[in-house]
């Protein structure tokens, strides 16, 4: 692995820092979660009032009832603001809750923006990161479509990026284990933190361990919550054949960013070469099976490995600045 190494006054020789960059990044954050609270928070209140108590009531249906996470930390808050202020009449409990969860986007895109930068800085320059995380905060726009409770969706992306960084780092891997934990709570999906474990350190013996330790507490965290709620029925499928009249959907969202990675695929890094076959393939595939096509929130989560994947065949080694090899 390799990463950027910045100079002695914080700045790469571009004049862009990860300071400076923050504050665009904050800025979109903003933008994106007052778009996604005037055209999904509030216009779906309603609807989204339902599936959130019955979560936090614990008898709702699979699999929503196992995205803990995200409702409690709704929850909580909101239930100290009904203590502080009467909330039961009209629809302050719902706008309240709302609110909570908007300012829990905006945190959750916020820190995805920042950790996004620094991930891509295993290749890349500052300048060059800074581009393709406006790229990832660009495609968010487009998947604000076809449902109205998600909020799992940007804390996933968010720690399954923070996860990737830290297996890009070469380091800490003792964090790994307790966002395993938290990101099981947030989603079923980020069982995907095993795939991308595989991609970056294969099954060498010395990382093989770690591999079965992250599969095994990702499971016991899915066996956990279905034993405390117990199996909850599911809500009915669709035909498969409906995905493949909506495929128009996810291909548009990366667009060209599908076929780049593909075409300049020998000359891709090892590490995503082998996202593309053990992260993105399975993900690809759980999404045309279990999943509606035309939400292209859920194919967002593969932008950890097409973007950095576009940038590293159309730009390649040429963009690294000042870096050194990090231990692995």
């Amino acid at each position: 692995m390799v990463s950027y190494v910045p100079n002695e006054s914080g700045l790469c020789a571009e004049g862009i820092s990860i300071g400076r960059s923050s504050i665009i990044y904050l800025s979109l954050a903003l933008m994106l979660s007052f778009y996604h609270f005037e055209t999904i928070n509030l216009p779906f209140a309603t609807q989204r009032a339902e599936f959130h108590q019955g979560i936090i009531r614990g008898d709702f249906k699979a699999p929503y009832q196992y995205r803990v996470l995200a409702p409690w930390l709704v929850e909580l808050p909101a239930l100290v603001v009904a203590s502080v202020i009467d909330t039961s009449s009209g629809n302050r409990a719902s706008l309240v809750r709302e609110v909570f969860y908007s300012l829990q986007r905006v945190v959750a895109l916020f820190l995805l923006f920042v950790v996004f930068h620094l991930f891509l800085l295993t290749w890349f320059r500052p300048d060059i990161a800074f581009a393709g995380t406006l790229i990832l905060a660009g495609l968010h726009l487009f998947t604000y479509r076809s449902y109205y409770f998600q909020p799992s969706s940007p804390l996933n992306l968010l720690f399954l990026t923070i996860g990737a960084w830290l297996m890009a780092r070469g380091e800490f891997k003792g964090w790994l284990y307790p966002l395993t934990v938290i990101g099981g709570l947030t989603r079923e999906t980020f069982g995907l933190i095993v795939p991308i474990h595989l991609s970056f350190f294969g099954l060498k013996r010395t990382t093989w361990k770690h591999t079965v330790g992250l599969f095994s507490v990702w499971a016991a965290v899915q066996i956990g919550l279905r034993g405390i709620f117990g199996m909850r029925p599911s809500f009915p499928s669709r035909p498969l054949s409906v995905n493949f009249h909506e495929v128009l959907w996810p291909l548009f969202l990366f667009s060209l960013m599908w076929v780049v990675p593909l075409i300049g695929f020998r000359r891709l890094p090892p590490e995503l070469r082998s996202m593309l076959w053990l992260f993105a393939m399975p993900l690809l595939l759980a999404n045309f099976i279990f999943g509606k096509v035309e939400e292209t929130r859920l194919f967002l989560d593969l932008a950890i490995v097409l973007i950095p994947s576009t940038l590293f065949v159309l730009l390649g080694d040429q963009n690294r600045a000042e870096l050194s090899v990090a231990d692995v």
